[in-house]
């Protein structure tokens, strides 16, 4: 036996006794946790977590790091990883690389690939591993807000009408929770309600909403909703005024990625199409060019 099939081996028994002993917690620390809904995942991640939650307050460079990690996970909705907690996403980062070792290793072996493939293997997907966890947060915050700009006008809409029909802003909120179909919209509303009803001003909760989704639209509109509570101007009004304003910037993104649209088609017309078309025209040249 070669000492690259030795160096092999062990790396999979180690990879083996990892695998086997995050299975077994993770079982444990589902089943302990079924009244809790906690998920796999997040069983096997809970002893990391809990370090890196100890950690927070003596590292400085971490407590940061989980700082912009919340901010994510808010946006999202803790929507991510079934419902990861800043500090079990950190945590994955570190837990998900190891199964690289587990899933690479024994197809390198059966291949009887050489051991500096294998390693190199091993490497590759733990670095797609440790990057996964911050990425896929980023994505479902990204997504969950573009859903909140798209779907926010139409409610605007139906507080509008509530609102000019008599109602206050707590009756329009009221309202667009309950005819608006599930969504990012109709859940930062719905905890705006939830906020209210132990105490929290209307106008508090509003900004609460743009402080979680922070995007520009949200800023404007909830703030201008704020005020108008604040100085009792007209709500209807600044209703379709703020509904305006955010399909006015629709817009004006639309415009901007369709001018992005021929940039964006550079690259693979100039990969996939071009040399296509010049195998097509010039491959019988050079065919004939070879058989003289």
């Amino acid at each position: 036996m070669t000492l690259d099939m030795i160096l092999a081996l062990a790396c999979a028994g180690v990879a083996g006794a990892t695998l086997a002993f995050l299975s077994v917690r993770a079982l444990l620390k589902a089943t302990s946790d079924v009244h809790e809904g906690s998920s796999p995942v997040r069983s096997m991640l809970a002893l990391p977590a809990a370090f890196v939650v100890r950690r927070r307050e003596l590292d400085p460079e971490l407590r940061r790091v989980l700082e912009r990690l919340d901010k994510l996970v808010v946006q999202s909705g803790g929507k991510c990883l079934d419902g990861a907690t800043s500090a079990e996403i950190f945590a994955a980062r570190f837990v998900f690389p190891l199964f690289a070792l587990v899933f690479v290793l024994p197809i390198g072996l059966l291949l009887k690939l050489s051991a500096g493939l294998i390693f190199l293997m091993v490497v590759v997907v733990a670095a797609l591993l440790y990057a996964y966890p911050e990425a896929a947060l980023k994505s479902a915050a990204e997504s969950r807000t573009r859903a909140f700009t798209r779907d926010l006008p139409a409610s605007l809409d139906v507080m509008r009408l509530v609102a000019q029909s008599g109602g206050d802003l707590l009756s329009a909120v009221r309202s667009v929770v309950a005819v608006t179909p599930p969504g990012p919209v109709r859940e930062e509303l719905a905890r705006a309600l939830g906020e209210v009803a132990i105490g929290t001003s209307l106008s508090q909760a509003l900004n609460n909403i743009a402080a979680r989704i922070d995007t520009h639209e949200a800023n404007a509109v909830f703030s201008t909703l704020s005020q108008s509570l604040e100085m009792g101007t007209s709500v209807a009004e600044n209703l379709q005024g703020a509904s305006t304003l955010i399909r006015h910037a629709a817009r004006v993104r639309a415009s901007a990625q369709a001018q992005k649209a021929v940039v964006n088609m550079s690259f693979p017309l100039l990969l996939l199409i071009l040399p296509g078309i010049f195998i097509v025209f010039f491959a019988p040249l050079v065919i004939q060019f070879m058989n003289r």
